[in-house]
């Protein structure tokens, strides 16, 4: 087996986080789910590195239901791009 690095390593495992909480919290009646501005408000809190979202309700939920999940990961996905440093644009 080849030898990762710790850069493959970390994306490796941030994979198979990010698979098992996209497949393990199915929620079809989407019970309890925040709307897409709060979806969008906690991606924004992420890409900041605010780390007060980790006590957040909205966040607690959307780490334990697989289509909230979905959702932030696009957001978070999409506001990250927004927020290019100028010597990438």
């Amino acid at each position: 087996m080849k030898e990762e690095t710790p850069e493959e390593k970390w994306k490796r495992v941030q994979d198979q986080i990010q698979d098992g909480i996209l497949n393990a919290y199915p929620n079809a009646e989407r019970s309890g789910c925040p709307d897409g501005a709060g979806i969008l408000a906690l991606a924004q809190r992420s890409v900041r590195f605010d780390d007060t979202i980790e006590d957040d309700p909205q966040w607690q939920h959307v780490t334990h239901c697989s289509p909230c999940y979905a959702q932030y990961l696009e957001t978070f996905k999409n506001v990250r791009l927004r927020k290019l440093p100028a010597s990438a644009e």
